[in-house]
């Protein structure tokens, strides 16, 4: 019965890029890769045998066959006891403990620099020793992959060229990591990666090892490892009802401690966090309301870019059960329209600060009752379109620029209620001020209600009745 090192041999031997015409030259070529201390997979590397079954945990096997005694259990010098089936399986269960539901993954691998240098110390070891296909060696990187690649099958995992989930992999080698030192001391070039490997190519045999040995140096020390996960963000969309005062946006914390108990996106970012296991969240409405002021009607548009997330698969059922929660929950905050939505369609909440326009409605109080005549002036007034030039307010001028900014009122309509109070509501175009608009903000906004009542006024209440954008779109 021929064995996987039979079959991996013969599969060298017939193909027609291969120099070795015998498997005494393969044997001879294995002997000689064997005295470096190489470890099996580095020998079959610098065979150039393709990959197979002979990679997968067959070093006793391929010992034998190729007549070589086994290597003791110091850490290869070519490799640094990188590739290792061992060092797979530990990158494989790294990956599973996280408990991502990704199928598919990418694989990203930083190995240390001083693994160039060795292997082009390898390569002219080989090449002093009549060895053939030298410049033709398998890559450590691929190899790797391929190792890693076979572990996470066994986990229902694949490994593909490009997807959302990519697994880094990063090796460092505290033991050789002046091993290109000497690249770096006599070009004065950059110690990174490209640097090192341009310069590798371009000096000659006879330069590099005036500076570096061949065969190479033992190691005492294996290459540590750390694994890490990254997955693109996924968004969840909606509308959100605020139907309570004094709950901020987002957290509202001053110098450390927060300002209000509450907030918009913690009441609904929370469970969603829950729900996809990202490591965060970031929420982005379309525009806010002051923490003192209620978000009726059909709700405000905003998105959830959830971080890293560990679930994106099956997800609709369980944001509409968030959405279904917080409504049964009588929660302050409610959800409407709560769905998964494309990246890309992120872009109209950006694209609507611009074009959306708002509803107000506020209750105002005036420092003397109004005649009906002024009522209807100022009703009137309102069927038309008004034109504001609105300073920076006082209340936000510690951390906006000092701007004026011209702001378009499109309906005003008032109506008493009782005493000094009066019911007044608004439509305006995105970034209106309009608190100051109601009492003037010390003569930044003009013109003011109270500069066309003639009278002092102050907001008591104010509710954003309506934010006039389609988000999130019909056609998710």
């Amino acid at each position: 019965m021929t064995s996987v090192v039979d079959a991996a041999i013969a599969e060298c031997l017939s193909s027609p890029d291969s120099k070795y015409e015998t498997i005494e030259q393969i044997k001879d070529a294995a002997s000689a890769l064997h005295q470096t201390h190489a470890c099996s997979l580095c020998i079959l590397r610098f065979l150039q045998i393709p990959f197979g079954p002979v990679y997968q945990d067959q070093d006793t096997q391929l010992y034998e066959q190729l007549g070589l005694s086994e290597q003791s259990a110091e850490p290869c010098p070519v490799c640094l006891g990188i590739l290792s089936h061992d060092v797979a399986r530990q990158i494989a269960e790294k990956y599973t403990s996280q408990d991502f539901d990704a199928q598919q993954v990418t694989l990203g691998i930083e190995v240390p620099k001083s693994i160039y240098v060795r292997h082009r110390s390898m390569q002219i070891f080989c090449s002093a020793n009549t060895m053939t296909q030298v410049h033709n060696v398998v890559d450590v990187k691929d190899t790797l992959k391929y190792l890693v690649a076979q572990q996470l099958a066994n986990h229902n995992v694949a490994v593909v060229a490009e997807c959302d989930t990519q697994i880094d992999i990063a090796f460092a080698h505290a033991e050789t990591a002046r091993d290109c030192q000497f690249l770096v001391d006599q070009t004065n070039m950059a110690n990174s990666r490209v640097a090192i490997v341009a310069k590798l190519t371009a000096c000659s045999d006879a330069e590099f090892t005036a500076h570096f040995a061949s065969p190479l140096p033992l190691v005492t020390t294996r290459a540590l490892v750390t694994v890490s996960t990254k997955r693109a963000s996924i968004f969840v969309g909606g509308r959100y009802l605020k139907l309570e005062r004094n709950i901020s946006q987002t957290p509202f914390i001053v110098e450390g401690r927060r300002v209000t108990e509450h907030s918009v996106s913690e009441i609904i970012g929370n469970p969603i966090q829950q729900l996809t296991k990202c490591d965060s969240y970031n929420m982005v409405g379309s525009g806010r309301e002051d923490a003192d002021v209620r978000m009726l009607g059909d709700g405000r548009p905003f998105y959830i870019e959830c971080i890293n997330p560990r679930r994106t698969r099956t997800l609709d059922e369980d944001i509409c059960n968030i959405e279904r929660t917080l409504s049964t929950t009588n929660s302050p905050v409610q959800a409407r329209r709560l769905q998964v939505i494309r990246a890309q369609d992120t872009a109209i909440i950006k694209e609507g600060e611009e074009n959306k326009t708002k509803h107000y409605c506020a209750l105002v109080w005036f420092a003397h009752e109004l005649s009906q005549e002024k009522l209807a002036e100022i009703n009137d007034l309102g069927k038309h379109e008004i034109v504001l030039e609105q300073k920076t307010p006082v209340r936000v001028l510690h951390r906006r620029a000092p701007l004026t900014r011209p702001r378009k009122l499109l309906a005003l309509a008032i109506e008493h209620i009782e005493g000094r109070f009066y019911r007044v509501r608004i439509e305006s175009e995105a970034g209106t001020y309009i608190k100051e608009f109601v009492h003037g903000d010390l003569g930044r906004t003009v013109p003011s209600l109270a500069g066309l009542a003639d009278s002092p006024a102050d907001i008591f209440e104010l509710d954003v009745e309506c934010v006039s954008l389609d988000f999130p779109p019909a056609t998710i």
